[in-house]
């Protein structure tokens, strides 16, 4: 397995998924087709056999069929039984409300995942 590397576009966020565990989503989240960008990276982190992740998620903003695919790779990571701890850091601009309930919306439908939110 490689480590998966995607640079941002205007509409699709930074990908930086290292297979020692720590994985990156930064930028903006709004392809213009979320199952043909999210789908390889879930197949990736379908793949992870590592003990620990640190997923870090600063995206500046999500539409809602890229929020349902990045709950879906989180899913994903969250069946692996191999993982046994997951961080996830949230990051959001303080004062935006709707970018900490994304974040906690996400947080509260799964059950193995810490999440840590960090107003920046």
């Amino acid at each position: 397995m490689k480590n998966l590397f995607i640079k941002a576009t205007k509409n699709t966020p930074n990908v930086e998924f290292s297979r020692e565990g720590k994985l990156e989503l930064k930028g903006s989240a709004y392809p213009e087709n979320a199952k043909e960008f999210f789908d390889p990276l879930i197949a990736w982190v379908s793949e992870l056999d590592v003990d620990r992740i640190n997923l870090d998620l600063n995206l500046e903003y999500i539409n809602t069929a890229a929020a349902k695919k990045i709950l879906e790779l989180l899913k994903t990571l969250e069946s692996n039984e191999v993982i046994g701890t997951f961080n996830v850091r949230w990051f959001y601009e303080r004062g935006d409300e709707d970018g900490l309930e994304t974040g906690q919306f996400l947080d509260e439908s799964l059950k193995r995942i810490k999440f840590e939110y960090v107003d920046v």
